[in-house]
């Protein structure tokens, strides 16, 4: 078992260098950022026009599209999450195995490796949260959301701050943070999914995952995005994009026939989509033909690269803060601007330019600095390092 064990960690370091050494092949920080800013685009897509009521009152200007084309498209933008979920099962996975390579973790060292990422992503969000109670003159203060009664606002609040109001079902003051509860269960989740990816193998974990979603029926977003969940470990451990990228690697127009493929590929999942998405199943076949596009042909676009990549470093912000911004704060505003790609482009910018502005408060305040000694000390005192 030991030298099984020594081969493996032996060839999982050649196989790092050798990928190192091939440029273009690996789907990396770079290539994670773009897809997040691609998501991040469909996400404001996705809120402003998916339905006619959000923008009820309001004169709009659809062309070249109806509004029924576009409520139709802003519907299909809703694999954004399943693009979210994809980058963070690939992103924790390549994680862990930076951690534990192939050893057995112990109950302590998992609980340490969960709780640096929750804590991290809790404070992430908390500054947000803190910025929209501040914010509350603008609109959509804590007794819209809460109620009056003060054991109640008591109560969901502490929920809300915890992120965790879509697993209790309690009031929000965003009620696009229904996310956070995902990504909490998804940190919480992946270290057992890797567990498991290593004692029977990803082909099988997928298997289990898809019976899982059939025999649940699954509608709730905490198991809808299973799948894609899995997909992306499944995709790091076997080194999908890697293997991707070296396919007819040394054929002049090979990197144009995978491009080809995948737009075709993500096509045909698309108009599958738009009838029946087979349990979130399509949404995260979705989001891998887009990562390995992305590893393929976009991030070679000079602009389009940099752009993309730029909205997805501020990606995590603009999820937070965007809602406020459209729905409550400034909707007359953004709304009134005519044209649905004006509008679009508007909230984008406000959307970034508060995100900018977050990052330089929490600069200023050494907000990251103190958050990240506060959850070491609170890791020491819960035993939870190793």
């Amino acid at each position: 078992m030991k030298e099984k064990t020594e081969k493996i960690l032996m060839n999982t370091k050649e196989t790092e260098i050798e990928v190192k050494n091939r440029k273009g092949t690996r789907f990396r920080e770079e290539e994670t950022n773009l897809c997040k800013g691609i998501a991040i685009i469909l996400m404001l897509f996705h809120h402003l026009f998916y339905k006619a009521d959000t923008y009820s009152g309001f004169i709009i200007n659809f062309s070249p599209f109806s509004e029924e084309r576009i409520n139709f498209y802003a519907l299909l933008g809703k694999i954004c999450v399943a693009i979210f979920v994809f980058i963070s099962g690939y992103g924790i996975a390549a994680s862990y195995r930076k951690v534990f390579q192939y050893k057995k973790a112990d109950i302590k060292e998992i609980i340490s490796f969960i709780w640096k990422r929750l804590w991290k992503l809790e404070t992430f969000y908390w500054f947000a949260f803190i910025l929209t109670l501040i914010c509350q003159p603008l609109g959509r203060t804590i007794f819209d959301a809460y109620g009056t009664e003060f054991k109640s606002i008591v109560i969901y609040f502490f929920i809300d701050f915890l992120g965790l109001s879509y697993l209790f079902s309690t009031p929000t003051l965003n009620p696009t943070w229904w996310y956070m509860t995902l990504a909490i269960l998804i940190i919480v989740l992946m270290p057992f999914i890797m567990n498991l990816i290593e004692k029977i193998g990803i082909s099988l974990v997928l298997i289990v995952g898809i019976s899982v979603l059939f025999f649940l029926n699954a509608s709730n977003p905490n198991t809808f995005y299973l799948f894609s969940l899995c997909l992306g470990a499944g995709c790091f451990e076997n080194r999908m994009f890697e293997r991707i990228g070296n396919l007819w690697r040394e054929k002049r127009w090979g990197i144009w026939i995978k491009s080809c493929i995948s737009i075709v590929a993500f096509l045909i999942l698309l108009s599958l989509r738009t009838n029946y998405n087979y349990f979130g199943i399509v949404d995260g076949l979705l989001a891998m033909n887009l990562a390995a596009l992305s590893s393929l042909f976009f991030i070679h676009i000079p602009i389009i690269s940099s752009v993309m990549q730029y909205l997805g470093k501020h990606s995590g912000n603009i999820f937070l803060i965007h809602n406020q911004i459209y729905s409550y704060y400034f909707q007359s505003f953004i709304y009134s601007l005519g044209h649905w790609t004006v509008i679009l482009f508007a909230l984008l910018v406000v959307s970034l330019f508060v995100s900018i502005l977050m990052e330089i408060l929490k600069k200023a305040l050494r907000y990251n600095k103190y958050m990240g000694i506060l959850g070491e000390k609170i890791a020491v005192l819960l035993n939870t390092k190793k």
